[in-house]
């Protein structure tokens, strides 16, 4: 991983700044289109902080005042270029068909090249890195376990869900069929259909009148 700086920015970077936008904003935006553009082009280890700079037309120190590796700032990329760009779900009146929607919305985002390149990128950098792995759980899995407490605070609601179940434990066994899938390469994919399977084999455990 890059090393940590604590530097200022670069007083001679040409950046030109769109009127009434700060130029400090305006520079951040610009390296996070710069790692977004150059994930997408190259493999993630082919992927330089020099690199970055030059494409954002930034010194490096501009890119150490806000991030203190490569990981940091492509997963600050990731997530603000593309995982709040995912569309709300808007709850029905069938908590089961929601919680099918909810895995399929976030499924097909995952299947995204650029986002699936970069994650499986990423994840493999946690495993070197202690303070990265736990920056990676609280942008992306804590995220995605938030997601699903609303969907079944809302089967609750209902009356649809039992309740008194582990939420953790549910959201590890629902996360952890993609996850295995994702990552192992097999030739089974997480499409739509995948998500409804995992919703049915959930159906008897989560369900206030299980058939």
């Amino acid at each position: 991983m890059e090393p940590l700086m604590t530097t200022t920015d670069n007083p001679t970077s040409s950046l030109k700044r769109a009127p009434g936008r700060p130029r400090s904003e305006e520079t951040r935006q610009a390296i996070l289109d710069a790692a977004i553009m150059l994930v997408g082009e190259r493999d993630y280890r082919d992927v330089s902080i020099d690199a970055i700079a030059a494409a954002a037309k930034v010194g490096k120190q501009s890119i150490y005042r806000w991030w203190g590796s490569k990981a940091d700032l492509v997963l600050d990329a990731l997530t603000e270029r593309s995982l709040r760009r995912m569309p709300p779900l808007v709850p029905s009146a069938d908590a089961f068909a929601d919680l099918e929607a909810d895995l399929q919305r976030f499924f097909a985002f995952m299947r995204n090249e650029l986002v699936a390149k970069g994650v499986r990128s990423l994840i493999a950098e946690a495993q070197l890195d202690p303070a990265f792995r736990q920056n990676l759980y609280e942008r992306v899995h804590r995220v995605r376990c938030e997601a699903l407490r609303r969907v079944l605070r809302h089967g609750y609601a209902l009356g649809q869900f039992r309740t008194g179940l582990d939420e953790d434990a549910l959201a590890h066994v629902i996360h952890g069929a993609f996850w295995y899938r994702f990552l192992s390469g097999t030739k089974y994919s997480c499409d739509d259909s995948y998500a409804g399977e995992i919703v049915k084999l959930l159906r008897p455990a989560l369900s206030t009148h299980p058939t």
